[in-house]
């Protein structure tokens, strides 16, 4: 299986930034995030990438959004997700609190052009703590 580009990779900086720039004007409460899947996760892709979420919305809020994105492309595919993987969400290849306002995870990992990037993984809750997820 042949590896994906990112959208940071596949978008000019510049039409990044000034996508970002609109949206933060247009929606000042509101932040864009860019959300894939990590480069070793077994997971599905999912659909849709990009999102608008409000600037109070916490992680784990986010997290059911990119987990009920993750089922829909598992139900049409016929998959599921095995019960004992847990999803967790990366800022700049680290972990996320799950308790933290979307706000402060933007201010604290934004990029340059505007966007948050953040990955979805998933490990297994059985056995050892994988040493593939930053801490």
């Amino acid at each position: 299986m042949a590896a994906t580009t990112s959208l940071k990779e596949s978008i000019p900086f510049e039409k990044r930034a000034a996508e970002a720039t609109r949206i933060l004007a247009k929606y000042p409460d509101r932040i864009p995030v860019i959300c894939e899947k990590a480069p070793t996760c077994t997971l599905p892709e999912i659909q849709k990438k990009k999102f608008l979420v409000p600037s109070s919305m916490l992680c784990w809020e986010f997290k059911g959004i990119v987990l009920n994105n993750i089922h829909k492309v598992q139900q049409t595919a016929g998959g599921a997700m095995s019960s004992q993987e847990v999803i967790y969400l990366l800022a700049d290849n680290k972990a996320t609190k799950t308790g933290a306002p979307l706000a402060e995870i933007y201010e604290n990992h934004k990029s340059d052009d505007g966007f948050l990037y953040m990955t979805y993984t998933a490990e297994n809750t059985l056995g050892a703590v994988s040493s593939r997820l930053p801490l």
